[in-house]
């Protein structure tokens, strides 16, 4: 069973990998195409088709348009911003910071876009360097909804990345995330976990937003309260992100190896597989839905599993009137069922929300609510809890 679901993954990322990146040249760019060739010095029509190849990631065609109106005006703010974001988009950051500068030295410029600008070139400067660290810290206090049960939450997320051929090369990608959930040791909900991939990031058609293959080593490690549940993995993975349009990509991720559970101290298999799309409504909003299936193969009938799931995951970022900074909405669904050797089934449906409101360019305020409801065909193991939480975090 392991094997031939590994066959048909390959199988799967074999097809993804060979989807084009560019959709074809739309019909509005091609009416711009013709009228720029009839009027070729009109700004307009030079920044309005640049414009648009950059929304169909055709960013070569609007580095060469937005050049040529550059040279024609050198002041025009909008024409030198699309043009330091298309060269950003190619992995050019050195060309692209220049303009990042030189936008951040105009008096032509909002706050907001003054922000923006400070931001990209910030980013720009970190994928410049050869080895950066990102990643962000949080802790607050959770409630159990159906007790009234208070408990801390902490959460924490590292990055590293080694890039020693230039920003359109192998990069090189060490994260580390922890996460932390307690109520005591009289509550069943509880988690602590910790998890490490290393593994390089190709970027096969050699620019930012082309598809990347990262394969990668995983190690894995999670304590529930429920002792049956304590287990520590070590695997391999490989995962694709390709971009198909501008408004949509996809992506997929398999990774199989070693587990045991404490309970069990019996070794046993894993294989974790996913694959979904990710709906682009703008700049600042997404759609992200994918299906998930797990599969634990181990000689202990009440842990030998296997898990199916169905998820969908929506964000937007926006800035109310009253507030100095963005602000991030998300919210999921999901729907999973997993089935044990031993009989069992359960049923599981999850729902969430968050708001992640900035105090600061780093510093935040999340508010989260989840709801988890289980059912199962054994008595006993049915579960009906809503969670509440407020972390302070911050970015770096």
């Amino acid at each position: 069973m392991i094997f031939s679901r590994i066959f048909v993954a390959a199988a799967l990322f074999s097809a993804l990998s060979a989807v084009p990146v560019i959709a074809e040249t739309s019909a509005e760019r091609q009416t711009l195409f013709q009228a720029m060739l009839r009027d070729p010095a009109d700004p307009d029509l030079m920044l309005q088709y640049a414009r648009q190849a950059v929304k169909e990631q055709d960013f070569e065609a609007a580095v060469a348009t937005l050049e040529r109106l550059i040279d024609r005006d050198p002041a025009s703010v909008e024409a030198r911003s699309e043009l330091a974001a298309a060269y950003f988009a190619l992995g050019a950051n050195e060309v692209a910071l220049y303009h990042f500068k030189i936008l951040q030295g105009s008096d032509a410029l909002t706050p907001d876009q003054q922000r923006q600008m400070a931001r990209y070139a910030d980013e720009a400067q970190d994928r410049n360097a050869k080895s950066s660290f990102s990643g962000f810290a949080q802790a607050g206090f959770a409630v159990l909804g159906d007790n009234g049960k208070v408990g801390a939450t902490a959460s924490l997320g590292l990055v590293h990345r080694y890039d020693p051929n230039g920003p359109s090369g192998t990069v090189f990608i060490t994260t580390l995330r922890a996460d932390y959930l307690d109520f005591g040791s009289s509550s069943t909900t509880g988690q602590r976990s910790v998890a490490f991939t290393y593994g390089p990031s190709l970027r096969l058609a050699g620019t930012q937003y082309g598809p990347v293959l990262r394969p990668y080593l995983a190690v894995r490690s999670t304590n529930d309260n429920k002792i049956a549940f304590d287990r520590d993995a070590i695997g391999f993975g490989v995962s694709l992100e390709a971009p198909l349009t501008q408004s949509w990509s996809t992506f997929a991720n398999l990774e199989g190896g070693k587990i045991r559970y404490d309970a069990s101290t019996v070794d046993g298999n894993y294989l974790d597989g996913q694959l979904g799309l990710i709906w682009f409504l703008g700049r600042d909003a997404s759609v992200r839905s994918s299906v998930i299936s797990q599969k634990v193969d181990i000689a202990d009938p009440l842990i030998e599993s296997d898990f199916r799931a169905a998820r969908v995951d929506i964000q937007k970022r926006l800035r109310p009137s009253f507030a100095s900074y963005d602000w991030k909405i998300s919210g999921f669904v999901q729907t999973e069922t997993e089935s044990f050797t031993s009989g069992r089934e359960d049923k599981v449906k999850r729902v969430g929300a968050a708001l992640q409101a900035y105090i600061s360019e780093t510093v935040y305020i999340n508010s989260e609510v989840q709801y988890y409801d289980r059912n199962s065909n054994v008595v006993g193991f049915e579960k009906s809890e809503p969670l509440f939480s407020i972390t302070v975090g911050m970015e770096f």
